[in-house]
C-alpha cells in the first residue's frame, strides 16, 4: 500500500513538474516573440526613418543647390531691372511647394507663408520692372520659408520615432468655466501651436512680420478672447510669459504649459 501511494505520489510529481516546465516554455516562448516582434517594429521604424531622413537631405540640397544659383544670378547682376530673373524664382517656388506639399497641407501657418509669398511674387510680377531691393526681398523670404520648411519635415521625420510626454492647460475661470489638464504624448519636435491644435479646436490669426512665430490663437474651443500662453519656469518654481509665438515654441520632455486669458 505505501509503494503504490509513494507510486502515485511520483506520478502526480512528475505529472505536475511535466505541466510546470511545458507552462514556462509556452511563457517565455511567448515572450520572446514579443520581444522579437518589438525588435523587428523598431528595425522597421528605424528604416524607414533612415531612408525618410536620406530622402529628406538629397531634396533640400537640390532645393538649395537651385536657390544658390539663383542668388548667385541675382548677386551678380548687371542692370537696374530684375524682372528677367522672375521665370527662374517662378520655377523655384513651383519646386519648393512640389517637394513640401505634405508639410504645406500639414502645417497650415507655413502654408499661409507661402501663399504670402507667391502673391507677393505675383505682384511684382506685372511690373514692368522690378528692382534689386525688390528682388532681394523676394530671395530672403524664400530662403526662410525654405528653411522653415525643410527643418519641420525632418522634424516630422524624426519625431515619428522619438515622443514625449507633456502637459497642457487650458485655464476657462475667467470666461465662467472651469480648469482643463490635457496630459498628452507627442512627437519630440512638436511646438506648442501643434500641441493646442491636437487638444482643441482653435482659431488664430497669422501675423507675417511677427518673429519668432506668426501665430495668435484668438479662440480654444469657441472661446474668442485674448489668449496668452505660458510655460511652468522652474528655476523661479511658477508660471512665465511665453515669449515668443506659440508656433516658434517646441516642446520639451514633461514640460508644462497653460493658456490663459488676459486678464
Amino acid at each position: 500500500m505505501v509503494e503504490k501511494r509513494t507510486l502515485t505520489f511520483a506520478t502526480l510529481a512528475v505529472i505536475v513538474w511535466a505541466f510546470l516546465a511545458t507552462s514556462f516554455a509556452a511563457y517565455y516562448y511567448m515572450q520572446q516573440l514579443m520581444v522579437k516582434n518589438q525588435l523587428d517594429e523598431k528595425q522597421q521604424l528605424l528604416t524607414e526613418l533612415a531612408e525618410n531622413y536620406e530622402g529628406s537631405v538629397a531634396k533640400r540640397n537640390l532645393l538649395f543647390a537651385e536657390y544658390g544659383a539663383l542668388l548667385g544670378e541675382y548677386q551678380w547682376f548687371q542692370g537696374e531691372n530684375y524682372s528677367s530673373l522672375m521665370g527662374t524664382y517662378a520655377g523655384l517656388l513651383s519646386n519648393l511647394k512640389g517637394n513640401y506639399t505634405f508639410i504645406l497641407n500639414e502645417f497650415p501657418e507655413l502654408n499661409t507663408t507661402y501663399n504670402n509669398l507667391l502673391n507677393r511674387f505675383q505682384e511684382f510680377s506685372e511690373k514692368s520692372e522690378v528692382t534689386k531691393e525688390e528682388f532681394g526681398s523676394l530671395l530672403e523670404d524664400f530662403y526662410k520659408l525654405f528653411t522653415a520648411l525643410s527643418s519641420k519635415e525632418l522634424d516630422t521625420t524624426i519625431g515619428k520615432a522619438s515622443r514625449i510626454q507633456v502637459s497642457l492647460c487650458i485655464n476657462y475661470t475667467l470666461l465662467g468655466g472651469n480648469i482643463e489638464w490635457h496630459n498628452v504624448s507627442i512627437s519630440s519636435c512638436a511646438t506648442l501651436f501643434d500641441l493646442t491644435r491636437e487638444v482643441a479646436n482653435v482659431t488664430y490669426e497669422y501675423w507675417a512680420t511677427m518673429e519668432p512665430g506668426h501665430i495668435i490663437i484668438t479662440s480654444i474651443n469657441n472661446q474668442t478672447t485674448w489668449w496668452l500662453w505660458y510655460y511652468w519656469d522652474e528655476t523661479i518654481n511658477n508660471w512665465a510669459w511665453g515669449p515668443v509665438g506659440c508656433d516658434a515654441w517646441t516642446l520639451k520632455n514633461n514640460g508644462i504649459y497653460k493658456w490663459d486669458v488676459y486678464p
